[in-house]
């Protein structure tokens, strides 16, 4: 009964995806992108916005009469209009610098976008290959499942006529929990795998990764070196190019703060009907600021700090891609040590054939209950084992690829 419980359970239906049709749908529907694309969209627009000039500003006096005679909006013959329009001159090149640290901003918001894409890449891949390699192992423990559950029917209806001894069938009771359990904790795992990977692809319905025969066939170190591989990441890491573009808007900001301490010029033009000396006045205006007080000294100060600090930032996110670069090569190394056992594939279908073996030679009696139990949680556990061996090893080859910021193995075709 646990046993059918368990595999009825778990009945969903699910769409098949390459990983390339995955990679596809993920730069289409994942929202988390869709978000960052519209963020360095805006980034955009704010470039095209510092380059406005600033408005002119118009003002002007409407005569109201005498304090001996109130004539409001006295503005005909004899009665007073002034008005004036003035631009402001930004000086020390503001407005272009305006431009460049939005630039700045925007190629920053940019690779922002890039740095999330190789983060959540991963994430994908991590989730497209923990599935495949669980499903792979559940459907071992299933088929066990159900070789085991047509043993216990007949050595139960060989208990009811007294032909095996009681003490066996709850023996394979026993072994049947323990794999229905370990089938169950798979389960839980490809389930959260599957919700990630849904997720990720925006989907509405949960996805089955089809990684094709060849999917270890695509990771192959070859003639990369860590020297190389350090290179590489150093060029492409959209996380460095992050800090980089954060220090040099940094520096174009303590620029212009430096420029926003030299006065704006304020140019204009007045009229005034007979307020002034002779009637019909028209005047240039000229007008500048006064740096009396405010000189922007704490903002000239606090942003060369800033410059100071994403420098600091910058060197440790060399140091970091270095070392990190490092780990994931090292890790390859270890786990390719496994590749001198036998070929796991054809080792992994003459296990199975000796299973099946054992299953029909213990049906017949040939060998013992203990020898059997013994040769099925082996079988169970090796299985288990060597799937997550070789997940291990493709997420070893692209935690590599993330490392580096590049596409190095597993192009989808």
């Amino acid at each position: 009964m646990i046993f059918v419980l368990t595999l009825k359970g778990f009945s969903q239906e699910a769409r098949s995806l390459t990983l390339q049709q995955a990679e596809q749908e993920f730069l289409q529907r994942n929202f988390r992108l869709l978000a960052e694309r519209y963020r360095v969209n805006a980034a955009e627009a704010l470039v095209d916005q510092a380059k406005k000039w600033d408005n002119p500003t118009l003002s002007g006096t409407l005569g109201f009469g005498s304090l001996d005679k109130v004539q409001p909006f006295h503005i005909g013959g004899g009665g007073q209009l002034e008005g004036s329009v003035e631009q402001i001159i930004q000086m020390a090149g503001k407005r272009n610098k305006q431009v460049q640290l939005a630039r700045w901003n925007a190629a920053t918001s940019a690779a922002a976008f890039s740095e999330l894409m190789r983060t959540l890449r991963l994430e994908l891949r991590s989730s497209f290959y923990q599935l495949f390699f669980l499903k792979e192992s559940e459907k071992t423990l299933r088929n066990q499942l159900s070789n085991l559950q047509r043993i216990l029917e007949a050595y139960r209806s060989a208990d009811a006529s007294g032909s095996v001894a009681h003490a066996d069938v709850i023996r394979l009771q026993a072994l049947q929990v323990g794999i229905a359990n370990d089938y169950t904790d798979l389960r839980q795992q490809e389930m959260d795998a599957s919700l990630r990977l849904q997720l990720l692809l925006g989907s509405k319905e949960p996805v089955t990764p089809d990684a094709g025969p060849d999917v270890l066939q695509r990771y192959v170190l070859g003639r990369y070196d860590l020297a190389t591989l350090t290179d590489t990441a150093l060029a492409n890491r959209p996380d460095l190019q992050v800090a980089d573009r954060r220090l040099e808007a940094a520096k174009m900001n303590n620029r212009l703060q430096k420029a926003l301490a030299v006065p704006d010029l304020h140019l204009g033009a007045a009229y005034d009907r007979q307020g002034s000396y002779t009637n019909n006045f028209i005047g240039l205006t000229v007008g500048v600021d006064l740096p009396l007080w405010n000189r922007n000294q704490g903002n000239i100060r606090a942003s060369a700090q800033e410059v100071k600090a994403q420098a600091a930032e910058l060197d440790e996110q060399k140091l970091i891609i270095s070392a990190e670069v490092a780990n994931a090569l090292e890790k390859i190394q270890f786990l390719e040590k496994g590749t001198e056992w036998p070929d796991l594939k054809s080792f992994n279908a003459e296990y199975t054939r000796l299973i099946e073996e054992v299953a029909a030679n213990f049906r017949k009696g040939n060998i013992s209950l203990l020898q059997f139990i013994d040769y099925f949680n082996s079988y169970s556990e090796h299985i288990l084992h060597a799937n997550k061996f070789l997940s291990d090893r493709v997420l070893a080859y692209e935690e590599l690829n993330y490392t580096t910021g590049t596409q190095l193995f597993n192009n989808p075709q």
